[in-house]
C-alpha cells in the first residue's frame, strides 16, 4: 500500500522550526547586551598625585585612594582596568566615554552636571596658596590674590575653583597642561607669584621636581574651596552601575575598612602646613 505524505503538514512544521530558530537568533544579541549591561567592564582613569595615587614606571599604581578604589571594585565583582594619564586626558575620558570613571576628583559646583558621582574618597582638606619663600607677597583675602599671577593645572580644582571666583586666565592665571611643572614654574619663573595646592600633596609636588619644601611658603588658605576627593563616572555610565558602585564604596566607610586603609597611609597623609 502506498503512503502519501501530507506536504502541507510537513511544510507547516518546517516553518515552525525555522521561525523558532529565527526568534532565537534575534534574542541572542539582546541577551548578550543585557549581560554586558549587568556585568560591565569599568575603565578607571587617574593621574599621578601622591600620596593618593603614586605612579612609578613598571610598577603597580599605589596610594591611599588606589586602595579605596581597589576595595570598592573587589566588592562590586565588576571587571575593571586602572590606568594613569595626565590629568587633562583622564578628565576628558571620564566625561566622554561610557563606563569610564575617574579618581581623585574634587566635587565642585561647575562639575556637578559633568559626572555621575559615586562617592567620597578622602576627608576634607583645604587648599592653599603657596609662594616662593622670601618674596614679598601678601594675601589677606581672595581678592588680594588677583594682584598676582597664579600658576594652575588645567581643569584641576585650583583652575576651576578660581575661575568660579572671578579669576581670568588672561589676567590672573597661568594655565599648565602638566601638573608636574607646578612647583618648578613657581621656583624658576619670576613672573609666577603663586601656586595652589592642598597641604597633603604640596610636599610630594616639591619632591617630584627635586625642590625643598622649605623653599615654599604657605601664604593664604582658601577656606571656601575645600578639597574633598571623589570617585565619579561619565554620564554615559548606566545609573544602576553607578548606584551599585556607590553602595560598595559606602560599605567601606561603614565597616571600618576606610579607617584601616587611612591608618596604613597616615604618615604620608599628614599635613605639611
Amino acid at each position: 500500500m502506498r503512503v502519501y505524505k501530507n506536504n502541507s503538514v510537513t511544510n507547516f512544521k518546517a516553518k515552525q522550526i525555522i521561525g523558532a530558530m529565527l526568534a532565537l537568533s534575534l534574542l541572542a544579541p539582546l541577551s548578550i547586551k543585557a549581560e554586558k549591561t549587568s556585568n560591565p567592564v569599568i575603565h578607571i582613569v587617574t593621574e599621578h598625585l601622591p600620596p593618593y595615587q603614586i605612579i612609578s614606571e613598571n610598577k603597580p599604581i599605589l596610594g591611599f585612594a588606589v586602595d579605596i578604589i581597589k576595595e570598592t571594585m573587589a566588592r562590586s565583582h565588576f571587571a575593571y582596568s586602572l590606568k594613569s594619564y595626565p590629568w587633562v586626558r583622564s578628565y576628558k575620558l571620564a566625561q566622554l566615554k561610557a563606563n569610564h570613571c575617574i579618581f581623585s576628583i574634587a566635587r565642585l559646583k561647575s562639575r556637578e552636571h559633568l559626572f555621575k558621582w559615586v562617592g567620597p574618597i578622602s576627608q576634607i582638606n583645604n587648599t592653599a596658596m603657596w609662594a616662593q619663600k622670601g618674596k614679598d607677597i601678601t594675601v589677606n583675602n581672595i581678592e588680594d590674590a588677583k594682584n598676582y599671577t597664579i600658576a594652575v593645572n588645567r581643569d584641576d580644582i585650583a583652575h576651576t575653583g578660581l575661575l568660579e571666583r572671578g579669576f581670568n586666565e588672561s589676567e590672573h592665571l597661568y594655565v599648565l597642561d602638566d601638573a608636574k611643572s607646578l612647583v618648578n614654574v613657581l621656583l624658576t619663573r619670576p613672573e609666577i607669584d603663586l601656586i595652589v595646592a592642598d597641604d597633603t600633596t604640596i610636599s610630594f609636588r616639591a619632591e617630584l621636581v627635586g625642590a625643598n619644601i622649605n623653599d615654599l611658603e604657605r601664604v593664604f588658605e582658601i577656606q571656601d574651596l575645600p578639597l574633598n576627593f571623589f570617585f565619579a563616572c561619565s554620564k554615559k555610565t548606566p545609573d544602576e552601575t553607578v548606584s551599585y558602585l556607590a553602595k560598595q564604596l559606602q560599605s567601606i566607610h561603614q565597616d571600618n575598612t576606610y579607617d584601616t586603609i587611612w591608618q596604613k597611609w597616615r604618615s604620608k597623609l599628614t599635613s605639611a602646613k
